[in-house]
């Protein structure tokens, strides 16, 4: 495993393994480390440089979160998201950001206002360039936005246990011709229900633009799939000298 993970200053003792935790979590959900990738607990150390106990605590936190899994003779492997597990986050998802929408509708302030109208301008502008890293970056903030605007922190707590999912899927969905532009459409109805203080109104937007993400993160995996079929079978058809 030869990937760049972030150094750790090993004198911070009393913070490595959180540390240790958040970056192999970031890096797994980023597909730094890939689906099918073998951890080894003492290269990980020398890499991280940090000592075996942090890292080994945090591969078996990372387990029980079933993002990584053991397989007898091969050791400790990332683990693929099954399609069940994606929708089932989807879904979850789906009810906590229309309620986290609701309430935006209900609370928001001017000047939060005024930062979500800035956000989707900047969007549009990346739309426009086909900037996707910096799409990706502000849909995180305008989701923030949102989230800060509902004025419960334990809702916000609750999703903020998806989000680096959330994240990560948003980039395969992106992908998909014309996705970017429905995004953008997207945050722009739900901006104009919250500003309108319409509180049914925000909570189907909210909810109907996690339900179209997630139809788009199945199609674009499904082609995922069927590339790597194809190409497989061009591979077993290809007259080998």
């Amino acid at each position: 495993m030869d990937q760049n993970l972030q150094q750790l200053n090993p004198e911070d003792s009393e913070i490595k393994q959180p540390q240790v935790y958040q970056i192999l979590r970031q890096a797994i959900l980023s597909e730094q480390l890939k689906p099918g990738e073998r951890l080894v607990e003492r290269k990980l150390a020398m890499q991280l440089g940090v000592s075996r106990t942090p890292v080994r605590e945090a591969i078996r936190k990372l387990e029980s979160e079933g993002l990584l899994k053991h397989i007898p003779r091969k050791g400790v492997v990332v683990a693929r998201l099954s399609p069940q597990e994606a929708w089932e986050i989807y879904h979850i998802r789906a009810v906590l950001e229309g309620l986290a929408a609701r309430l935006a509708a209900e609370w928001i302030t001017a000047k939060e206002l005024e930062h979500l109208e800035k956000l989707i301008a900047e969007m549009e502008k990346a739309v426009e360039t086909k900037d996707l890293n910096y799409l990706n970056e502000l849909n995180s903030q305008f989701n923030e936005a949102v989230y800060g605007a509902a004025k419960s922190p334990r809702l916000k707590q609750m999703i903020s246990n998806l989000y680096d999912y959330i994240v990560s899927f948003a980039r395969v969905g992106y992908s998909l011709p014309g996705r970017i532009q429905e995004v953008l459409a997207e945050h722009r109805a739900l901006f104009e229900a919250i500003k309108k203080g319409d509180v049914e109104e925000a909570e189907r937007v909210a909810r109907k633009h996690v339900e179209r993400s997630c139809e788009s993160y199945f199609v674009r995996r499904a082609l995922a799939e069927q590339e790597d079929a194809e190409r497989l079978k061009k591979s077993r058809n290809y007259p080998h000298l």
